[in-house]
């Protein structure tokens, strides 16, 4: 992700667009006067990367529960 030099938006690529539309001037002009856009490693906190791992994993007792959840349709059927 880049950040823009003047309003710290982020977006794939500083486009024309974004700079005629929020600064009235290029692309290039913007460049030349601000500097190039800046870089940005999006990161994620340990409380996101800890619930993703937790809600995304299937557990032993997950598992247990369906497998006795489908055993028990088995006997009915």
């Amino acid at each position: 992700m880049f950040q823009c030099p003047i309003c710290g938006e982020l977006m794939e690529i500083l486009t024309n667009y974004h700079c005629s539309q929020k600064h009235a001037m290029t692309k290039k002009q913007l460049v030349e006067q601000y500097g190039a856009p800046k870089y940005v490693s999006p990161t994620m906190s340990r409380e996101v990367q800890n619930w993703i791992r937790e809600s995304t994993i299937i557990t032993r007792v997950d598992f247990d529960i369906a497998q006795a959840a489908a055993r028990s349709q088995m006997r009915r059927g």
